[in-house]
């Protein structure tokens, strides 16, 4: 054999072995026709009960569901191998659980279900170049801040929850009804809450149609929030707005309801669980949330694509699980467009799926998406509703 020849050789073995390493970055898992999808969630830790509970419930009803049609692939019919972990409601644990995704070759992650625990493994999810579509709220997930000179839209990174200023552009809407004007805003010191507070702060400066009256903060390692509230109440606002998860925003409400405070308030989507009316007991009576309507499913009237979608996902959650919890449908909506994705670039190879995801419109539980290179943001604003809670259960306030 000539020096030419071994050369030749020598080249084409190099150029087998960078598309084989190509197609390890890329491809995800499908041996014995399983497409495996990891799902990041918090089975444990201090958002397990309120969130990761209802999305463990969820994502277990959803995958049985795909699975019984299969999922169709250049001619081929696969199931999905869900692989379902537990971040401990841990950052740090989080980025364990994405790293174990990637040793398994999934095609895409579905969360962190918290912002926090989806912020531990944004950056990681960017470099490694896997589909990840977050149950988070902030829209810190999707930004890269580090981009200059202005913030940049992830390419990789998805979420399913509505952006903070579509959540509080509703509320606002309330306020006008209510003819309220001057508000106090309380908020969990991480991420999640800064981002709310954030919105709410340029939403008073840029149009002067509501008044921050003050602005208030606590830690996620607190227990009462008395001192914040007090200091709140004394500013006399019409309203107080809580931008925190459950347990806390339950707590908040009832710090809030002990000092007297005569006024409206109001949560952000965190809160919308039933363990919210569980916890703050009868400080709930009376409480505006913001969120996607089909937390009053049994009052949706099915007209629209997403109506009986919503309505649907109500009737089979809670037979199922025998109530309903208002996070369920934000990682019911994560895997099934994941799948979406993947029939519809017909492909298991990540870069395509993920391209996919940027193209897709989709009627989900939760609401209309319409993903773009410009919108990796959640549900659109027309599928928000005010809810309020009347004798113990949510209900549409109007």
């Amino acid at each position: 054999m000539t020096g030419r020849t071994l050369r030749t050789l020598g080249a084409a073995c190099t150029v087998a072995l960078l598309a084989s390493a190509c197609a390890a970055k890329n491809d995800g898992a499908a041996a014995d026709g399983e497409i495996v999808i990891g799902a990041d969630i918090e089975l444990s830790g201090s958002a397990a009960q309120g969130i990761g509970k209802a999305h463990n419930n969820s994502l277990k009803m959803v995958v049985e569901q795909i699975n019984g049609r299969g999922v169709k692939v250049d001619g081929k019919k696969y199931t999905v191998k869900l692989e379902i972990r537990d971040n401990k409601s841990d950052p740090a644990e989080s980025l364990n659980v994405y790293k174990s995704f990637v040793q398994d070759k999934a095609v895409a992650v579905v969360g962190g279900g918290t912002t926090p625990t989806t912020m531990s493994f944004v950056n990681s999810a960017e470099q490694d170049g896997i589909p990840t579509i977050s149950m988070g709220s902030s829209g810190a997930i999707l930004t890269n801040t580090d981009t200059k000179p202005t913030p940049a839209m992830r390419k990789y990174v998805f979420k399913t929850p509505a952006n903070p200023d579509v959540i509080f552009g509703r509320m606002v809407d309330e306020f006008k009804r209510l003819s309220i004007t001057k508000i106090g805003f309380l908020h969990v010191d991480n991420a999640y809450g800064t981002s709310g507070a954030k919105v709410a702060t340029d939403r008073a400066t840029a149009t002067g149609d509501i008044e921050l009256v003050d602005v208030e903060k606590f830690s996620d390692k607190d227990k009462d929030y008395t001192a914040q509230v007090t200091k709140l109440v004394a500013k006399q606002p019409e309203a107080i707005v809580v931008w925190a998860i459950q347990p806390m925003s339950g707590t908040a409400v009832k710090n809030i309801r002990a000092t007297g405070f005569g006024g409206s308030v109001f949560v952000d989507s965190g809160a919308g669980a039933e363990l919210f009316i569980k916890d703050a007991g009868d400080a709930a009576e009376g409480t505006f949330m913001v969120h996607p309507a089909v937390l009053a499913g049994s009052q949706l009237v099915a007209t629209s694509p997403s109506s009986i979608s919503q309505k649907q996902f109500f009737q089979q959650y809670s037979a199922k699980y025998g109530n309903y919890s208002g996070f369920a449908s934000y990682s019911a909506d994560a895997l099934r467009m994941v799948v979406a994705a993947i029939e519809k670039a017909n492909s298991l190879d990540r870069q395509k799926i993920r391209d996919a995801l940027e193209n897709l419109q989709y009627d989900g539980v939760t609401g209309r998406y319409e993903y773009s290179k410009d919108n990796h943001g959640g549900v659109s604003g027309d599928s928000i509703t005010t809810l309020v809670v009347r004798n113990g259960t949510w209900e549409l306030a109007h």
